[in-house]
């Protein structure tokens, strides 16, 4: 087994986004050993150009269940299925600033790598779940823990809370909506089950139950700010969450990852291209008609 891995994911609408983080590794984590990313359903031309890249490795997605695409399901056989002995997921609208080691070497220590959503732990966790998984009232007011930054270490007490957001997704319990969030519901994610909670959040409501349950409040937390926050939150940077709010990413350029490249790469890049301009004028489109800030 490795001793460390980079993991992410993505299907064809976070491609731009997934260029973006692996060419931000690749510039400012130049020593980062395997990144293996998990192929959500990306086109043949997308997929090739991945397998293109020196020390990526693709990994089809199984369909564990039929209803693996659903509502962030598939994150949690990610976290249960480790590639190397410390594990670092992150989400493909992620740009890293900054070498890595030191978020490596905590999780080597504490045995996880966690920081702060934002919002509480009765936020995202339904009565119904406290209720079946025995969850204290004591947490409801505990910070949520973020799913899209997240490391893991084999052999630790990590992997208990792990498996059990794993056979939770497993059994459906990452599929839903809150009342509140029905304008969700749609595309692969469309259901018709309600949460009885303020704003479910699916892989991460089952991770947060997992570690809360099994560390309550002695969990070891980071700054969301220097870990997962805006371009210069903090002057010691390591992540930048980007998530799909970009109007251009800084790693497009194929000789981010390529020392040489073809027509296929280039093939790729023009349509990526192509993807940005339709997004910034569907936002602007948005923004004209006052149906978002």
């Amino acid at each position: 087994m490795l001793d460390r891995a980079i993991i992410t994911s993505a299907s064809n609408k976070f491609f731009p986004s997934l260029i973006n983080l692996l060419g931000s590794i690749k510039h400012n984590y130049p020593t980062a050993s395997q990144i293996f990313v998990y192929d959500l359903g990306l086109s043949t031309p997308f997929r090739k150009e991945l397998e293109l890249i020196e020390g990526v490795t693709c990994i089809s997605m199984p369909k564990f269940v039929p209803f693996w695409r659903s509502c962030y399901t598939w994150k949690s056989y990610i976290f249960a299925h480790p590639q190397a002995r410390l594990n670092f997921y992150l989400d493909a609208g992620c740009q890293v600033l900054r070498p890595l080691d030191t978020i490596f070497e905590a999780i080597d220590r504490d045995g996880y790598f966690l920081i702060y959503q934002g919002g509480t732990f009765a936020d995202i966790v339904p009565n119904s779940y406290k209720e079946q998984f025995n969850v204290s009232k004591e947490l409801d007011n505990l910070q949520c823990l973020h799913a899209g930054i997240f490391g893991f270490k084999v052999g630790s007490q990590a992997e208990q809370p792990i498996a059990f957001a794993y056979q939770a997704a497993r059994d459906g319990l990452a599929i839903g909506f809150s009342v509140y969030e029905q304008w969700r519901n749609k595309g692969v994610d469309k259901n018709n089950i309600i949460r009885d909670c303020r704003v479910f959040r699916h892989d991460m409501t089952l991770l947060n139950i997992g570690f809360r349950k099994a560390y309550g409040d002695s969990l070891r937390i980071h700054s969301v700010e220097q870990y997962a926050g805006g371009k210069g939150d903090h002057p010691e940077q390591y992540i930048w969450q980007m998530r799909l709010g970009y109007r251009s990413l800084d790693f497009l350029s194929p000789s981010s990852l390529h020392l040489r490249s073809g027509p296929l790469v280039w093939f790729n890049r023009l349509v990526v291209g192509g993807m940005i301009i339709i997004k910034n004028i569907n936002i602007a489109f948005k923004r004209a008609f006052g149906l978002i800030p």
